[in-house]
């Protein structure tokens, strides 16, 4: 059976429907992102990311979550400072922490996950989600950052009034060649842009609700964060992104999940397929009823 999902930009202007139609399914998955680049940046004509407003307490609050991927107790999250967020050690080994790898007590949820989409889905579902308008963030076992960024980049994300927020890449990260609009930036403190990564976004609360539903079944996260949150975060009337100049994040590691065939029987780019098809059928726009189908049974069958 095919699942419910969201109804989308109903109440949209055709032409931007139609926009959103080409961005999600009409272009190929690398290609479409100089259009939104250029579509955020005339949105920040008119409402500049930049400016913002004073807030109360706009660092971590005890409304807000932090996930952080960890292999046994690995991660490289520098913990410099306490946070007043609830942090949850995810092991996505299923196997539990190793002795003495969890110094602050944190809570551990440890179940077997093929990869970021998965865990994702399963932190949601097994997590009390934040409050309203606060953020939950997940940050992968091999993301280099501190917990006072953690923290800084949490305040920014609500002076800025961000629905989503993520680590500007360093140029040390593997990111760093393939994601250049998410490179730091020097003498600034946050860029707008169309999209944030999957290894280490912080999420409204709203924004969540929204787009978790899409990632159902699907192991790998590949078209969670290009299409669904963008998508999401236009439907409603927020699509306001931003890379955090002031907090730059480090991956360790190489890409390993795109030729990766997971145990619902897809790859990483048919699960991306699958999200972009939910989202256009979402949008009530058609797709080819036997490739959905088909793949919206593989991941049904392995859920």
């Amino acid at each position: 059976m095919i699942p419910e999902f969201p109804r989308l930009l109903h109440d949209f202007a055709e032409p931007d429907r139609q926009q959103w139609a080409h961005w999600i399914l009409g272009s190929h998955s690398d290609q479409f992102l100089p259009e939104m680049v250029a579509a955020v940046e005339q949105l920040n004509r008119h409402d500049p990311i930049e400016q913002g407003q004073p807030v109360f307490n706009p660092g971590a609050t005890a409304n807000d979550c932090l996930v952080i991927s960890t292999q046994r107790g690995r991660h490289c999250v520098v913990f410099d400072q306490p946070l007043l967020c609830p942090v949850v050690f995810f092991d996505w080994t299923g196997e539990g922490l190793e002795p003495g790898t969890n110094p602050h007590g944190f809570d551990v949820i440890s179940v077997a996950t093929e990869c970021k989409g998965h865990l994702m889905e399963e932190a949601w579902r097994r997590l009390s989600p934040p409050a309203e308008g606060h953020y939950m963030g997940f940050i992968d076992d091999d993301v280099l950052i501190s917990a006072s960024a953690i923290n800084q980049l949490l305040a920014i994300a609500r002076i800025h009034n961000l629905i989503a927020a993520q680590p500007a890449v360093s140029f040390g990260s593997s990111l760093s060649k393939e994601y250049g609009w998410l490179r730091q930036r020097a003498c600034t403190t946050l860029h707008r842009v169309p999209i944030v990564e999957i290894m280490a976004p912080f999420l409204r609360r709203d924004l969540l609700d929204l787009a978790m539903p899409f990632l159902s079944g699907v192991r790998s996260g590949y078209g969670l964060d290009r299409f669904a949150l963008p998508l999401c975060a236009a439907h409603l009337n927020s699509w306001r992104f931003g890379c955090v100049d002031l907090i730059p994040m480090t991956h360790v590691r190489e890409f390993g999940s795109l030729e990766k065939r997971f145990s619902n029987g897809l790859l990483s780019k048919e699960e991306e397929l699958l999200i972009r098809q939910r989202l256009m059928l979402s949008m009530g726009f058609p797709v080819d009823p036997v490739r959905h189908h088909q793949m919206e049974h593989a991941v049904s069958a392995e859920h």
